[in-house]
């Protein structure tokens, strides 16, 4: 039988399977959690990924969300956890992974969280609390962004990225990544267009990356901040601080150029013009840059 330690922001063991005792260490005292078989979680009728999602989250008991399915990787899980070590990004705590043999199918244990999308909530707030969502969230982006980054751009640890513009069933470093530079990430992303474009609108494309392209810092990036990957729930913490927000689904983040998220958040939710706006109140805009992916994620993804 395997238990889970739950943890408050200063403890030492957060995340890790400690002999099944959970440490409170704002009222010191003890209790005990188990941790959700697959059996469990298999039996959960209690949806709470959107119908038609990639991965599949189910609630198990009161404490736990799991996230599981054929696109769940192990590196979402390393990337929720170098969150809670290294930033003040809200983000649900990780508890464990599982895996299915048989299946192949990776499993994510994570606390629940009681709230709803912003995206959900969107339509029943007032314009003053969407501006407090917002500077929440700018502050939120700006921690995210100030993390020291590495000289690479990849997945952490050096691995291949998880964007689909660099994800191939061989994860070939010359595509996938990580790279030493932006020029070579670039020259990954022409080496992706040439497997189905001419070699002309190549050349023509890496004309037009020359120009957009270069010149950019490297940060730390969710990859898919869209209105339904941010959790908001009303707090009693005053007039000041009246939501709690976590942001969910760190499937695809790395480091990447600066750029990115912007790009990725636009792109991905042009048609819903509350977010448009939103993004652009909370990031930096690169106007260049969102034509650019723009026009290779047309030709890469669709």
């Amino acid at each position: 039988m395997s238990y889970l330690v739950t943890h408050t922001r200063d403890s030492a063991f957060e995340g890790m399977l400690i002999g099944g005792v959970v440490f409170d260490a704002t009222f010191c005292k003890k209790m005990t959690l188990q941790s959700p078989t697959i059996t469990e979680v298999r039996a959960s009728s209690e949806v709470l990924s959107a119908p038609g999602a990639s991965a599949t989250v189910v609630k198990v008991g009161e404490h736990f969300a799991v996230k599981f399915g054929h696109t769940v990787t192990l590196q979402e899980a390393e990337n929720l956890r170098f969150m809670s070590a290294n930033s003040k990004v809200p983000v649900p705590k990780f508890y464990k992974t599982m895996a299915e043999p048989e299946t192949g199918i990776n499993f994510i244990v994570m606390e629940y969280i009681d709230s709803k999308t912003l995206a959900e909530q969107w339509p029943s707030l007032e314009a003053s609390e969407k501006l407090e969502i917002a500077d929440q969230l700018r502050v939120i982006l700006q921690d995210l962004r100030s993390l020291e980054p590495p000289s690479y751009l990849g997945s952490l640890n050096r691995k291949p990225l998880q964007d689909g513009i660099f994800l191939t069933p061989e994860q070939n470093a010359a595509t996938s990544g990580p790279f030493d530079t932006e020029d070579d990430l670039n020259e990954g992303i022409l080496k992706r267009l040439s497997e189905n474009e001419s070699q002309e609108h190549v050349a023509f494309l890496r004309k037009l990356m020359i120009e957009t392209l270069h010149d950019h810092q490297v940060r730390f990036t969710h990859g898919d901040l869209q209105a339904k990957n941010i959790l908001v729930k009303k707090t009693e913490l005053g007039e000041s601080k009246r939501f709690e927000i976590k942001l969910i689904d760190w499937k695809i983040s790395g480091w990447y150029p600066e750029y990115w998220e912007f790009c990725n958040a636009t792109i991905a939710s042009r048609f819903r013009s509350e977010w448009l706006e939103m993004a652009q109140n909370i990031m930096q805009v690169y106007v260049p840059e969102y034509l650019m992916l723009q026009i290779i994620r047309s030709h890469l993804l669709h």
